[in-house]
């Protein structure tokens, strides 16, 4: 993919992440859970932990370095832990706060992208990275290949019946 390309599909499932919560009142988005005990709150915090990731990478990068992994594999239990101690650290926040401090993490990914140019996004990672690791896929995991599974997720919990 291409810089551009890839700000194409930021962008775009940024706005399917947005428009999937839109019309999710205040109270209902901080207290009811959408995805076992994750409530709407929850997941734009999760989100945002994420795009946050994908920036430290770039910041990474643009210094010069290899971006360093989080320092777990990709084990479910290793990812869920890291998910649950994200959100635990956003617990005590306002919705708007949370929906700030995505905005926020949204607007830095976009400029860390928009900083790189084409070759940037398809060279190969060195070590620790394996092979066909590169930028394109340490930004798509963490955003625009990210979010559609939560967009699905939302709607099909809005889709339910609620008494």
């Amino acid at each position: 993919m291409t810089r551009d390309e890839i700000l194409r599909e930021i962008k775009r499932a940024h706005e399917n992440f947005l428009g999937a919560i839109a019309d999710i009142p205040d109270d209902i988005a901080t207290t009811k859970p959408v995805i076992d005990w994750w409530t709407i709150k929850d997941l734009i915090g999760h989100v945002t932990t994420w795009y946050l990731v994908a920036r430290q990478f770039l910041r990474e990068y643009a210094r010069g370095d290899v971006p360093v992994p989080l320092g777990f594999g990709q084990s479910d239990d290793e990812v869920d832990r890291y998910n649950k101690r994200a959100a635990a650290q956003r617990r005590d926040y306002s919705l708007a706060r949370v929906r700030a401090e995505l905005d926020a993490a949204y607007r830095d990914l976009i400029a860390a992208v928009e900083a790189l140019r084409d070759a940037d996004v398809a060279k190969q990672l060195s070590a620790p990275w394996g092979d066909g690791d590169n930028l394109e896929k340490l930004i798509a995991v963490n955003s625009y290949g990210h979010l559609p599974e939560h967009v699905e997720q939302i709607q099909e919990w809005k889709s339910k019946p609620r008494g």
